[in-house]
């Protein structure tokens, strides 16, 4: 086993794919130890997730505490290095993502998503909140991650392939809902109302969005998976057969090829340069790299110790993709130690990488017995890394505000919605969903006349319906759409939703006939299809979509879930 490398050492043994771009570390040992996850709060700090107890937790019976930590690093002097470090929490078992939210974080941990928040101005979380039980905790790699907020108000977890049976413990929140088994099925819940579900997806560790609301997950021989279907259509008819609702949208398993350039060791050597530890999957969305890598996923696999990029364009309701690089990879080090396992947009359009840094990643329930016992097991259990990569030339980036997003004025943050940068659209996004509603509501109607672009009328779009359940205003836009790009036209049939043909009576045959966009048509077979199989017109309109995209697999099945 080779030594650890320092961080001047780590960095320059990094290899980049495009000589345009470099690495910079932004923290390391000791200020950060075994990160998984981080986060930016709307005033920059930096949070992160520290699982110190990787891979086995407190010993069972013992008095040990456990060793996990949630961490806030601050840039005080404005050079991109977060150099002071404080522990928010800490005590804690097996964290394994955390959401910004309202005065504090919403944490994935120990079988439970709950919620902190430091209230007395110490620094340290004094409040903890249990919201949900039940999630299955089997095993430190298999658990509940990746909190993350949809361009829908809701929040979506992946499940960490285990699942588990998960109920509300806040106590108003209790009578929303049943237990509810999460075998093969993600979560989602509303920070506001505490309404949950299961959801399509089987994310083992990694979830994001791209910027038109589209959802992807990952798992350890699935590199890039988009959720197209959700499972709540396929339940409105009992005798469709469906043998999927994800996609994977890159070459998986023993189709995946990876160029590691550091010695690898795998489970099996059928795997050998294939995706056997994917995670920490993301879709590029900032504003400092070249444009050729914006909407591009990226994928960790730390056992090569390299990040994978690939290249995704539409096909029919979903995607297709292609590896960015041919016979190397976007990042990848010859040290072995290096071990990224997440990736982030950062406030400053650079790509963030989560390098838990240590010797072993792979959980030793994964290795034959006589290795379990290696001494080697938690080298490295003391160190710990994130980098950012950006442009080597620095690219002119739009003004960013000087203070926190969240002192902004009301519409100083609608405005952000327009930004070049996600992270300063989806900040402000959460901002605003967490103020009073009636005065978001009358802004953001009369934003939404405003002739903005495609991203921040998305978000317009996005917060209207979820703050106003009858939809009104972008029922109302529909009018305005006709000209406007594919996918403002898709959202509003999505906001619209099963009230479309009662709506837009007038309009839905022509709008099934002359629809070219195969997601549009996506959109309007699962709205369609919502009606009772009696309605004649909804079922005229389904086959006049099917004559313009049979050929789309995905629309065939949308056109199958009707109502029986």
């Amino acid at each position: 086993m080779k030594s650890p490398l320092s961080t001047d050492e780590a960095l320059k043994s990094f290899v980049l794919a495009s000589p345009d771009l470099k690495m910079e570390l932004v923290a390391g040992e000791p200020d950060v130890i075994a990160p998984v996850a981080i986060a930016f709060g709307d005033d920059l700090a930096l949070w992160v997730v520290e699982m110190r107890d990787y891979p086995y937790g407190p010993k069972a019976g013992s008095n040990e505490k456990p060793k996990s930590r949630i961490k806030r690093l601050l840039d005080l002097n404005k050079d991109g290095r977060y150099e002071t470090a404080s522990v928010f929490a800490d005590e804690l078992l097996f964290v394994t993502g955390l959401l910004p939210w309202k005065d504090g974080v919403i944490v994935t941990l120990a079988g439970e998503i709950a919620f902190f928040a430091d209230r007395d101005g110490d620094g340290k979380a004094e409040v903890r909140e249990t919201w949900f039980t039940g999630f299955d905790q089997g095993n430190s790699q298999l658990r509940a991650n990746h909190p993350t907020l949809g361009p829908d108000g809701w929040v979506y977890v992946a499940n960490g392939l285990r699942g588990g049976t998960v109920v509300a413990a806040k106590p108003e929140w209790k009578a929303k809902g049943q237990p509810l088994p999460l075998a093969g099925f993600d979560f989602r819940f509303h920070p506001l109302t505490g309404e949950y579900g299961a959801v399509s997806g089987h994310g083992q560790f990694g979830l994001c969005f791209d910027d038109y609301g589209n959802r992807f997950v990952c798992s350890n021989r699935n590199p890039v998976q988009h959720i197209v279907l959700e499972d709540h259509f396929v339940k409105r008819n009992p005798f469709l057969a469906v043998k999927k609702t994800v996609h994977d949208v890159a070459a998986f398993a023993e189709h995946s090829k990876l160029h590691p350039i550091s010695r690898t060791w795998t489970t099996s050597l059928l795997h050998d340069h294939q995706f056997t530890a994917a995670c920490g999957v993301q879709i590029y969305r900032g504003d400092a790299l070249p444009p050729e890598y914006k909407g591009n996923a990226f994928t960790c696999d730390p056992t090569g110790n390299l990040i994978h990029r690939e290249v995704m364009t539409p096909q029919g309701a979903t995607f297709t993709s292609h590896p960015g690089e041919q016979g190397q990879e976007f990042l990848a080090s010859p040290d072995s130690w290096f071990r990224p396992v997440n990736i982030a947009n950062g406030p400053d359009g650079a790509l963030y990488v989560v390098d838990m840094y240590r010797a072993v990643i792979e959980h030793p329930d994964w290795m034959p017995v006589e290795l379990r016992t290696r001494k080697d097991l938690n080298d490295g259990s003391d160190r710990g890394r994130i980098w950012r990569v950006v442009p080597v030339e620095p690219t002119p980036l739009q003004e960013r505000p000087d203070g926190p997003l969240g002192k902004l004025a009301l519409g100083d943050q609608i405005e952000l919605l327009e930004h070049r940068n996600a992270w300063h659209r989806e900040t402000a996004s959460r901002l605003l969903l967490e103020r009073h509603p009636d005065e978001v509501l009358d802004a953001l109607k009369l934003d939404w006349k405003k002739n903005r672009l495609t991203r921040s009328r998305l978000h317009v779009l996005w917060l209207l319906k979820a703050l106003d359940p009858r939809l009104t205003p972008a029922i109302l836009a529909w009018s305005e759409t006709e000209n406007r790009d594919a996918r403002v036209r898709e959202q509003v049939v999505a906001a619209i939703g099963e009230n479309l043909d009662e709506l837009l009576s007038d309009e839905t045959d022509d709008l099934a006939s002359q629809e070219t966009d195969d997601r549009v048509r996506f959109r309007l077979a699962l709205d369609l299809t919502g009606r009772s199989a009696d309605d004649h017109q909804a079922r005229a309109s389904l086959v006049r979509l099917l004559r313009r995209g049979a050929a789309d697999p995905w629309l065939r099945v949308a056109v199958g879930t009707m109502k029986t």
